[in-house]
């Protein structure tokens, strides 16, 4: 699974569009009914380019079953959002998955 990028966000300081260049990291697994059920997670730690604002970002992903955005959640600090995040199975670079 992987996240669709540049995941653009907005610095709250100036405005600036900032790209976050985030990566996501499988950090659990859990067995479920219908397989496995697979936690991703993405973090973005930087500045704004712009007026130097600190920047957080953070994108949390399940899918379950295999290959199936279940659910996903952003975290935002000193930014917010300007688009929702878009997922891949990365199995097949061609098929969106949201």
């Amino acid at each position: 699974m992987e996240i669709k990028l540049p995941y653009k966000v907005a610095c709250l300081n100036c405005g600036a569009v900032v790209l976050t260049d985030m990566e996501l990291e499988c950090v659990g697994s859990y067995e479920r009914k219908m397989g496995l059920e697979l936690e991703h997670l993405a973090t973005f730690d930087g500045v704004c380019p712009k007026c130097g604002g600190d920047i957080y970002v953070q994108v949390e992903v399940w899918e379950y079953p295999e290959g199936n955005i279940e659910d996903y959640g952003v975290v935002t600090k000193g930014a917010k959002e300007l688009e929702e995040p878009k997922f891949f199975d990365s199995g097949c670079l061609s098929e969106e998955l949201l």
